[in-house]
């Protein structure tokens, strides 16, 4: 098999999927934003998973600097449906504290976790807390983009959707 051109699509092979690293790395925690509907973070949490909610601790109105720093001091990856978080001239990748943008109506909860289910366990269970630095993911309803530094200090981008054969497509965006 070839290696495909950048932004062809081709298919992730689902039999060499990651598996989490050995060694003592700390499980992926979430720091949800206040624009995150409260249903996907029950949902969240039904699921097992650790998610902090700034609404909750009474930050509905806080800066955007604020809530990275919050997710930070807390050693969490920030969850939000901000689309400022995915703009890396508004937030550099190198100061990110690991952010999950959801990019769905914020009313449209039903679909928003379909995605970030998908996206779970396709990808970010994979992925130890400490690795998160660095790195942000957008989901969608059906696919998600992770943007990262590589060890040479460039930045990768690739997409990620599901065809309708139930197959794994990727692609290099950058």
């Amino acid at each position: 098999m070839a290696f495909p051109k950048d932004r062809e699509w081709h298919e992730f092979p689902l039999d060499k999927t990651l598996k989490m690293p050995r060694g003592p790395h700390k499980r992926l925690r979430f720091y949800a934003d206040a624009n995150v509907p409260e249903p996907i973070v029950v949902e969240f949490r039904a699921a097992g998973l650790s998610v902090l909610s700034a609404r909750e601790r009474g930050y509905a109105r806080r800066s955007d600097q604020d809530l990275c720093q919050e997710a930070r001091q807390h050693d969490r990856v920030l969850l939000t449906m901000d689309r400022d978080f995915w703009d890396d001239k508004k937030h550099p990748l190198q100061n990110s504290p690991g952010i999950i943008f959801l990019d769905l109506p914020p009313d449209q909860f039903g679909k928003a976790v379909d995605g970030l289910a998908r996206f779970y366990f396709l990808f970010a269970k994979y992925y130890p807390l400490d690795w998160w630095d660095n790195m942000k993911a957008r989901v969608s309803e059906y696919g998600f983009s992770i943007r990262m530094r590589t060890w040479e200090g460039k930045v990768s981008e690739e997409e990620y959707r599901l065809a309708e054969s139930g197959k794994l497509l990727t692609r290099t965006i950058r």
